[in-house]
Parts: C-alpha cells; sequence; structure tokens
C-alpha cells in the first residue's frame, strides 16, 4: 500500500510542487490575518472569578492610562520644577507629588515621593492609554525627563509584541545557523541542507498562514512555534533522505526516491505520534494557553509531514545531480568504543541512575513554582521591567487589585471601603462612595449634603445654592422639599454636580462665568472617576496595596479581600495581576497531573503498539520520565522557582518529543539483535548507528532553546527556552548512557514480553503438535 502512495507521490512530483508554491503564497498573505493576544490573563479559564471579572471591567469600564516616573540624582526643588512641568503637558490629567502649595500636602509623606536624591511621580492621563492624546502625553514626559536619570515605568507605550518580533528575528537567523552547522556535521551531502531548508519553509510559511483558523494565538505561540517546529520535525526529513540515499546504491534515483518513501511514510507516521501525544496533552489543560500552543504545533506536525511526504521527494528528483555533485565525507565520528565503555560501567551508571532518578523525583516535587512572569529571573530584562524594579528598590511595592461589584447604594459601597481600608498592609482604597470633597476632605462625593454645607465647600454664596437646591427638587418633582425647610433639604453632591452642569449645558441656569468654570471642572472630574469607577451596572473599586505579586500571604490577603466584597455583595470579583496568579496556581496542580498522566498514558500505548512488546514501553518511558524529573530538580538544587508554565509545556515536549530519541535507540538495536547474538557488540553498533539521528535532532532543539533563553527579553519565552534546553540535553545523555544498559540488562525480559515472539512460540507449537498428530495416525 505505502509503495503505491510513494509512487502516485513521486510520479506526480510536479503538480505537488506547484500546489504548495501556490499553497506557500497564499499562507504569506494570510498570516497577517491572525491576531496576537499578548496577555497571558485571556486564556484564564472561564470558570475563574478574575476571568468573569476582567470580561466585566473591559466591558463596563474605562481605563485612563497611567505611568510611574523615576528621577534620580536631584535635589527636591528641582524635582519639584520637574513635577509642574509634566503637569502642564496636554494630556496630563494629574502629577500626583509631594508639593507643599497643595491643599492636601499635610496628609502626604515626603518619602513616598521623594529620598534619597530620588523623586517618583504618579501621573495620570486624560484618556485611554491607546488614544492619540496619551501617546503623544507620553512622549513629551519621556522627554521632560530625558536631562535627568531617569526610569518610566508605563504600559501605555509598551510593546512587547514588537520587542519580541525584534528577538525572535535574531533568534531565528541564529538557529538556521545552528541548524546549517549540525547538519554541515552530521550530512552525507552539502545539497541536503538546501533541500531540508526549503522543505521546512513551506512547511512552516503553511502552519502560520493557517493559524487565522483559530481567531488568535498567543505571544508566547507566535514566538517560540516556529522554532519548536523545525527543531520537533527535522528528524522526518532527514529520515527520507538517508533512505533515499541508502537505496540509490541498489537503484535508479527514481525507484531508490519510491522505494524510499515507502518505507519512510510509516516510520516518520509512528515516530511523529508519541511527538504529537505531548501536544494532544498540553490541549487538554485548564489554562487555555495549553490549547493554544498545542493545537497550532500538533498542525505544524501535520504540515511538516505533509511537506516532507509530498513536497520533499520534487526537491530530491530536482536536485538529483547536485546531490551527487556535493557528495562529501563522513564527519560523524564512529562511537562503537563509547558503546563498549558504558557497558563497562554498567554496574556503577545503573544504581547511579536509580538514585538520580529517585532523587529527582523527589526533589521535583519540592521545587516552588511562581506564576507571574514578572516573577520570573531572567539574564535580560525590558525596559518596563527594569523600571519597575528600580522604583520598588526605591519607594517600596505598590500592588494594584480591583473590586468589581453591582451598582447599588453607595453607603453599603463606603462600608466595604472602610472594612478593605483596614486590611494590614493597604496603601489605599478609591471608589466613588470615598472621594474626597471639601478643603479638608470632610466630606466625600456620594454624601449627601444640605445647601449650607455644600455652599461651604464650593466656596459659593448660600442663597445661590438654596435657589438651585428648590430648583433640582421642583425638576426631580420632589415636592415634600418645599413643604419643609430647604435648608434641611440634602442631595448627593455628585448627583447635584450633575444637575447643575446639565442645567448650564440648556441653558436653564444664569450664573457667572466663574462659577460656571467651576461646575464644568468639578464636572469632568467626576465624569472622568466614574468612566473608570462606574458603570451602568457596576461599581469598581481600586486597591493598591504593598503585598507582592505573589506567594501564600498575598493570596491569603486576596481570600480575606472576596470574603469581605461577599458579605456586602452576593456578585463580587476580585481583580488584578495577584488574583490570575492565584487562580493559575489553583488549577496549576490539576494540569500538571493530567499532563503527566495523558502524556505518559497516549506515549505508552503508541509505544506498545510499535514495538508490539510489553517491557519496552516502560522501559522507555522510565528513562525519559526520569529526564524529566533531573530537569525540574535543577531548581530546587539552585534555589530558584521555576515558572509554572515553563514546567508544563517543557514536561510534554520532553516526553512527546524526546522519546524519539529513545525509539531510535530501541529500533536500532530490535533489528541487530536479530542478525548479532552478541548483546555488547549489538550495543555497540545500535548507538553508533543512532548517533548521527539523536545529535542531530536533539542539538538542534538544545540549541535552539538556549539560543531563546539568553536572547531574548520578554521572560515567558526566556524561561522555557533555557528550560527546554537543559530538558533536551539531559534527555539526549540518558538516551545515550542509561538507556542502552537497560536494553542490556533486561534483554531477557524484552525477549520473553514480545508479542510477537509468543505469536510465533504458538505458531510453532501448533505446527508441532500437527506434525505429531500426523505421525501417530500414520
Amino acid at each position: 500500500m505505502f509503495e503505491k502512495i510513494a509512487s502516485f507521490i513521486v510520479n506526480k512530483r510536479k503538480a505537488f510542487l506547484v500546489f504548495f508554491i501556490l499553497a506557500a503564497v497564499f499562507g504569506v498573505f494570510s498570516s497577517s490575518w491572525v491576531k496576537v493576544s499578548d496577555k497571558l490573563s485571556d486564556y484564564l479559564p472561564q470558570t475563574s472569578e478574575t476571568k468573569q471579572g476582567l470580561d466585566i471591567m473591559d466591558e463596563s469600564f474605562t481605563t485612563f492610562g497611567t505611568a510611574k516616573v523615576m528621577i534620580y540624582n536631584v535635589d527636591y526643588e528641582k524635582a519639584l520644577e520637574v513635577s509642574k512641568e509634566i503637569a502642564d503637558i496636554k494630556g496630563v490629567s494629574k502629577v500626583d507629588f509631594y508639593d507643599k502649595s497643595d491643599k492636601d500636602y499635610e496628609n502626604k509623606n515626603i518619602e513616598d515621593y521623594y529620598k534619597n536624591f530620588s523623586a517618583l511621580y504618579t501621573i495620570s492621563f486624560d484618556d485611554v492609554e491607546s488614544s492619540k492624546l496619551v501617546q503623544d502625553a507620553i512622549v513629551k514626559v519621556r522627554d521632560s525627563v530625558s536631562p535627568y536619570d531617569n526610569v518610566v515605568y508605563t504600559t501605555i507605550d509598551k510593546d512587547d509584541a514588537k520587542d519580541l518580533n525584534k528577538d525572535m528575528k535574531v533568534i531565528f537567523v541564529l538557529v538556521i545557523i545552528i541548524i546549517i552547522a549540525v547538519l554541515l556535521f552530521t550530512s552525507q551531502t552539502y545539497m541536503e541542507i538546501l533541500i531540508f531548508m526549503l522543505t521546512f519553509g513551506i512547511a512552516i510559511v503553511l502552519n502560520i498562514g493557517t493559524n487565522f483558523i483559530f481567531g488568535r494565538i498567543s505571544f508566547v505561540t507566535k514566538a517560540v512555534g516556529v522554532v519548536l517546529q523545525l527543531a520537533l520535525a527535522i528528524d522526518y526529513a532527514i529520515i527520507l533522505f538517508h533512505r533515499f540515499m541508502e537505496e540509490r546504491r541498489e537503484y535508479k534515483p527514481k525507484h531508490a526516491l519510491i522505494k524510499a518513501l515507502a518505507k519512510a511514510i510509516p516510520e516518520i507516521s509512528s515516530s511523529s505520534l508519541t511527538t504529537m501525544a505531548g501536544m494532544v496533552a498540553l490541549m487538554t489543560m485548564q489554562f487555555q494557553i495549553g490549547m493554544d500552543l498545542g493545537r497550532v504545533l500538533l498542525k505544524s506536525i501535520i504540515f511538516s509531514m505533509l511537506a516532507v511526504f509530498a513536497f520533499m521527494p520534487a526537491l530530491i528528483m530536482m536536485f538529483e545531480k547536485q546531490i551527487e555533485k556535493s557528495m562529501h565525507k563522513n564527519f560523524v565520528p564512529n562511537i562503537e568504543v563509547f558503546g563498549s565503555g558504558i557497558l563497562k560501567l554498567k554496574r556503577i551508571i545503573l544504581p547511579l541512575f536509580i538514585v538520580i532518578t529517585v532523587g529527582g523525583a523527589i526533589l521535583s516535587s519540592k521545587t516552588g513554582y511562581i506564576f507571574d512572569v514578572n516573577s520570573i529571573e531572567s539574564d535580560k530584562k525590558t525596559e518596563y521591567l527594569e523600571a519597575k524594579e528600580k522604583i520598588e528598590e526605591q519607594f517600596g511595592r505598590s500592588n494594584i487589585m480591583a473590586i468589581v461589584i453591582p451598582k447599588e447604594d453607595y453607603l453599603r459601597e463606603a462600608a466595604l471601603l472602610k472594612e478593605v481600608s483596614n486590611i494590614q498592609g493597604v496603601k489605599s482604597v478609591t471608589g466613588l462612595a470615598n472621594i474626597e470633597v471639601g478643603n479638608n476632605g470632610e466630606y466625600v462625593l456620594t454624601d449627601s449634603l444640605n445647601p449650607r454645607e455644600l455652599a461651604e465647600i464650593a466656596d459659593v454664596d448660600v442663597d445661590l445654592v438654596k435657589a438651585a437646591y428648590r430648583f433640582y427638587a421642583l425638576k426631580n418633582e420632589q415636592y415634600g422639599a418645599f413643604m419643609k425647610s430647604i435648608d434641611s433639604y440634602k442631595i448627593p453632591v455628585i448627583n447635584m454636580v450633575d444637575f447643575l452642569y446639565n442645567q448650564i449645558e440648556e441653558g436653564g441656569l444664569d450664573i457667572d462665568e466663574d462659577t460656571i468654570s467651576d461646575i464644568e471642572d468639578i464636572h469632568k472630574s467626576i465624569t472622568d472617576a466614574r468612566k473608570q469607577l462606574e458603570s451602568e451596572k457596576y461599581s469598581r473599586i481600586l486597591l493598591i496595596w504593598d503585598k507582592p505579586l505573589e506567594g501564600e500571604d498575598t493570596f491569603s490577603n486576596i481570600d480575606n479581600v472576596r470574603e469581605i466584597a461577599k458579605k456586602y455583595y452576593d456578585e463580587a470579583y476580585v481583580v488584578g495581576d495577584s488574583s490570575s496568579d492565584y487562580d493559575i496556581s489553583k488549577s496549576f496542580g490539576g494540569d500538571n497531573l493530567r499532563i503527566s498522566i495523558v502524556t505518559a498514558l497516549l506515549v505508552g500505548v503508541i509505544l506498545l503498539f510499535t514495538f508490539q512488546n510489553a517491557a519496552l514501553p516502560f522501559i522507555l518511558v522510565l528513562t525519559i520520565q526520569g529526564s524529566i524529573w533531573i530537569n525540574f530538580s535543577l531548581p530546587y538544587i539552585t534555589g530558584e522557582n521555576m515558572f509554572f508554565l515553563s514546567y508544563l509545556i517543557v514536561s510534554s515536549i520532553q516526553m512527546g518529543a524526546t522519546i524519539d530519541y529513545a525509539i531510535v535507540i530501541t529500533s536500532r538495536y530490535l533489528a541487530l539483535r536479530e542478525e548479532i547474538s552478541d548483546r555488547k557488540n549489538v550495543i555497540s553498533r545500535t548507538l553508533n548507528e543512532a548517533f548521527p539521528t539523536i545529535v542531530t535532532s536533539g542539538s538542534i532543539m538544545a540549541a535552539s532553546g538556549f539560543v531563546i533563553g539568553n536572547i531574548t527579553s520578554n521572560p515567558t519565552i526566556a524561561s522555557l527556552g533555557k528550560t527546554l534546553g537543559k530538558g533536551v540535553v539531559i534527555s539526549m545523555i540518558m538516551v545515550m548512557v542509561v538507556l542502552p544498559i537497560l536494553l542490556y540488562t533486561f534483554d531477557f525480559i524484552i525477549d520473553k514480553t514480545s508479542f510477537s515472539r509468543k505469536i510465533n512460540e504458538e505458531e510453532n507449537k501448533r505446527e508441532d503438535e500437527e506434525e505429531n498428530s500426523i505421525i501417530t495416525e500414520s
């Protein structure tokens, strides 16, 4: 069957060539259709409170741009002067700094704004971050502080996608150089390198160009997808080309290619299944980043196989003469002596493997995990993270959270605000129900005041205010105000300001220009506050505390805030980076267990059917699982924390992809043991023949991981890269050193648990019984 398929592909190779080129052209254009999400919180489970609260906030509230700017090596007078320069910039709404001319300066501590010759400005802008007004304003803010040593901490002009794309271009070039260098070392002909590059170039374009079917992908998937596709699937091209080179010794090129393709299709398909199993395991994560990355990588493997099966044969035939002319000597050393050497040390290596594996399993379970991208320690930091760290080092932490509640009465909201403000570590709590008004902040915006009280805080003639109150009562049909003294009639400040503004707009009030200007200014401030703190159905409370982004103390305090909010409202959401981290931490255990079980089961079943042997799946999975345990015990040994996403993604890739190295060795071992009786010789020959494939694929994947980890400034991608690089190196060592000893040591068990051996024994027994029966009858 496979020979018929191979014959069809080779005979119709020109048609397939044209088809793939046209598909690639489509892929180039369609690649711009996919949207990229740069927030991990977008992939929180829909059932999580943070995700529900974020969705409500996105739909219901407007969030104006903010920035924190620190300048250092300046005296206080110069710092105050700079704050006023920033305040005068168009688009800047407010600059919070210590200024004795401010009416509320006595309530401030100068060390929160200026100390050790460093000044911290908290800047609020007049519009949302994406508006041209704010974008222009942040440029001017940066210009105004540029003469001084400064850091700017803001998301207004933060463009992670741009920075990451810039990093990935460099990484992609370096990975290509690494691939070419490795292939030069392991190839048989220089032309195969060009064929491999063209084949995977097509596969990559097809995969990127079809990502639009998912609507959007994450920045993680976009960043590592191409590199991982190359690293995961380069084996497929190597297998087909090496098969072709073997077959062409006996057949003419076309016939040799048909024979090679017929043998390569089942071999590559079988090899790809374990890699796909790892991707499928990723897709079972409750945290939807696993689904996002898993399905794109799964698709990339399918496109890589299709490119190798249907596009690469056309290239081989097209460049057949160049293949012949560019043959070169084999640079891969003979390592049969290495195989003999490790067998001599088997009494040391095997116990050491048991100790290290058990130790790795225990220590990896004690590794601490972090769930916030800003908690990752990386060698290269973005401007955003550097600014955050420098400001926190000088002025302490400021962790912002939001409490989203139904819009009901302000008294209940005020009670909630008061109770939350008493939580240890809370610096400030802001809601409409506690925005202060008056010269000394004696009232809040939602307080109901009589005419005299309002006249005092607004510094307006009391008779004018009484007239306004009568007009308000008349317009709102509150006739009881006329039956009692207007002096005792109370109206919420926020409602009165709205009323006066609307009457000015309609021309219903005849008052002086200065009063009109004051009312318009107050109304604008209230309107801005409302956009950010109140919607038609919901109210939002902003909470700033000095808690770290994550950790037991932070998470327990989030529970405390949630409990307090639930006392006052049946529906309440606590939202922020810390609550997102908390929700992720709660799903991590389940995702971890799910991925481990699904990957091991799928890989085990695939190995069971591949080798038709009951013992081999346990031996191979144990080898790679041991590598995974060792890899994830290293952070505990070095006293570091592991980023949760690196663990989940790398563990599935490490099991699903590097198991292929074990399959290569095991397949060679089983084939050679049928030809050679000396098992030591079998091990030496196996390692020597498997070494080129393993070193090619493994070194490419490991090097790609380390390049990603050390070049990108994105901490998520850097953590993934480094963890993957270390994991692949450990897997390669385990497969080349430990697995051969396990195969040699448990050869008798492998022999006894072979399904084909049992079938052969039963057939032989049946044949013997038939022969004995015939002899007896005669």
